[in-house]
């Protein structure tokens, strides 16, 4: 069997080496013999993966390098802009600022907002603008807990949210007002958003306070080393967060800084969430909600079953006595509650 058909037989390996983009490699510590060619196969990976090296025949290693006229070609079919484009998904609860938050970040007011706690947004909307020389696109979303829609229904127009800002979003930023008191309910966000976008979505977050003209002379790193709360729901998103004043929106220093926030979570995780990650996590939770569903279906069974021949499994034994067939009752019952049934 070679290492790939075993992968394939086992989803869960097959999960886990997906999420590092099929990078994998074998070694056989029972094998002394040939033990350096395992490890030199492995060194050639590391060496490709980290100084962009390519394997030639025969073994040997070369350093791309680019040629430098197909390199100019490039550069004018894509426009820096483009290069420094930046897509980012608004997520939180119902009434905590995330339009806002969107017309602050772009400059300009394209997302309805107000202050009610009834929902304004209902569906996922996209909007971009130009951001200190860059293309900047912000999806809206449903607000969390959204008491008027079916929680199925929602979960399926958050998800939306994904596709709308393809090939994914460089940034979900998770909306929080920073004099809200963040309960065991504010807390279960970022898990709800795990199970939505799968477990790597986290790496792919910011906490956004709002109403930053709130904290006067208060740092906000103080606010949050005092609340443990907050502090637990900021370390959830690695300890990455960041504050708005969305009655300021001229203020581009703010939204300067947040860009730049993004910048380094990108640098860092190498890349933005991309809809294969979220497909990945939609397969996932289907076949979850699938084995979910068949354990409660026999359990379901079970119960019947059993609240059945505790009914009427006197009667039973009395007929099968009675008729003096009472072998019959191993081809209506199974063995183990036949012979709960003998007790």
């Amino acid at each position: 069997m070679t290492i790939q058909e075993f992968l394939d037989r086992k989803i869960g390996l097959k999960t886990l080496v997906k999420k590092y983009d099929q990078r994998y490699h074998v070694f056989n510590n029972k094998k002394r013999r040939g033990a350096s060619d395992q490890a030199r196969l492995l060194l050639i990976k590391i060496l490709q993966r980290s100084l962009g090296l390519s394997a030639l025949d025969g073994g040997r290693l070369t350093r791309w390098i680019p040629d430098s006229r197909a390199n100019r070609q490039d550069a004018q079919q894509t426009p820096a802009a483009c290069l420094k484009s930046r897509r980012i998904v608004l997520l939180g609860k119902t009434g905590v600022g995330k339009s806002a938050c969107g017309n602050t970040i772009l400059g300009q007011t394209v997302f309805r907002s107000a202050l009610r706690m009834n929902a304004i947004t209902t569906e996922c909307s996209e909007a971009h603008a130009t951001v200190s020389g860059r293309s900047v696109s912000v999806v809206d979303t449903p607000g969390f807990f959204d008491t008027e829609m079916r929680p199925g229904k929602l979960v399926t127009k958050i998800g939306k949210s994904v596709y709308l800002s393809s090939p994914g979003p460089h940034a979900l930023l998770i909306v929080f007002p920073v004099n809200m008191r963040i309960t065991e309910h504010e807390q279960q966000i970022p898990q709800q958003i795990e199970m939505m976008f799968g477990e790597e979505v986290l790496k792919y977050s910011i906490i956004l306070f709002t109403h930053g003209d709130l904290l006067e002379e208060e740092p906000l790193e103080e606010l949050i080393e005092e609340n443990s709360r907050l502090r637990h729901l900021v370390q959830q998103c690695g300890g990455r967060y960041h504050v708005f004043n969305n009655r300021d929106q001229n203020n581009r220093e703010q939204v300067n800084d947040l860009l730049q926030k993004i910048d380094s979570m990108i640098e860092q995780n190498g890349g933005y969430y991309s809809n294969q990650m979220y497909e990945d996590a939609l397969r996932f939770r289907r076949e979850e909600e699938e084995r979910k569903q068949r354990e409660e279906e026999e359990h379901s069974e079970n119960t019947e079953f059993t609240q059945f021949f505790t009914k009427y499994g006197h009667h039973l034994r009395m007929s099968a006595f009675a008729v003096g067939r009472y072998d019959l009752l191993g081809d209506v019952i199974s063995a183990s509650v036949y012979e709960a049934l003998l007790l």
